[in-house]
C-alpha cells in the first residue's frame, strides 16, 4: 500500500535532523526536507517497492567502498541493496555517492554493519527531498574570464525506514553527484539524483556460472 500525506508528514518532522546533516559536509548544500505527498520523479519505473521489506528482521547493512551501493542483509535470508539511479560503473559520469543521516550512519558505524540483534523493520518508503543544487563556470566577458554561478532547487527521491527500537525514528539515505575542480580542489557542481532498492537474486551452484552478478553490485 503505498504511504498515505499522513506518513509524509511524520517524516518530515522526524527527518528534520537531516538538514543538520546535509549542512555541515561541503560542498554546500542546502535543508533538505519531506514534501506534502509531491509529485515522484521515477518512483514507479525501476526497482523494487519498499514494501517488500517491511516487517522483515534487518541483520546487518554495509556500505560499499567503491560504489554508491548499500547492501541490507535480514534474516530470511533475502539481501537488497540501496543503490543510485543510472549509475554505470563502466561509464560513471559525475562521481555519486550516497549520503544519509546520523542515525542511519550509526548501523554503518557497527562492527560489520552487524546489529547486535536482528531488529523487524516497520515502515519502509520512499520520500521526494528537495535541495539546493549549484554549478560554478568561467565565462569569457570582453576579454576577460569571469566566475559565473547557478543555483537550483533540485527534488530527488530518497529512501526512509523505521526499526522496531524503543523509540522507532526515521533513519534515511539519498544520492548527492559532485565534481571539483581538479587545480583548486573546490566545488564546482553538486546535484542530486534518485535512490531505488533492488534485491539481489540468489543463485544455485547448478547455474551461477550462468547468471551471476556484476561485481560490483554484489554485497
Amino acid at each position: 500500500m503505498p504511504p498515505t500525506s499522513d506518513t509524509y508528514s511524520d517524516i518530515s518532522s522526524d527527518l528534520s535532523s537531516i538538514s543538520e546533516c546535509s549542512a555541515s559536509r561541503p560542498p554546500p548544500a542546502s535543508p533538505t526536507k519531506a514534501r506534502q505527498r509531491p509529485e515522484s520523479l521515477r518512483l514507479h519505473s525501476i526497482g523494487d517497492n519498499p514494501s517488500e521489506i517491511t516487517g522483515k528482521l534487518l541483520k546487518s547493512v554495509r556500505r560499499s567502498g567503491k560504489h554508491p551501493a548499500i547492501t541490507m542483509e535480514f534474516s530470511d535470508h533475502t539481501t537488497y541493496q540501496v543503490l543510485v539511479d543510472g549509475y554505470d560503473p563502466q561509464y560513471p559520469g559525475v562521481p555519486k555517492e550516497l549520503e544519509m543521516d546520523e542515525l542511519f550512519y550509526e548501523l554503518l558505524e557497527l562492527p560489520n554493519g552487524k546489529l547486535p540483534e536482528p531488529l523487524a523493520i516497520i515502515d519502509c518508503v520512499f520520500v521526494t527531498l528537495t535541495d539546493k543544487a549549484f554549478e560554478r563556470k568561467h565565462i569569457h566577458i570582453n576579454d576577460c574570464w569571469e566566475a559565473k554561478e547557478s543555483r537550483w532547487d533540485q527534488n530527488h527521491l530518497g529512501l526512509a525506514f523505521k526499526l522496531a527500537e524503543d523509540t522507532p525514528r526515521w533513519r534515511c539515505v539519498w544520492a548527492t553527484m559532485s565534481d571539483y575542480d581538479p587545480a583548486s580542489g573546490s566545488a564546482i557542481f553538486r546535484s542530486y539524483d534518485d535512490v531505488y532498492l533492488k534485491k539481489l537474486q540468489r543463485s544455485s551452484r547448478t547455474d551461477a556460472r550462468h547468471r551471476r552478478k556484476p561485481s560490483w553490485a554484489r554485497p
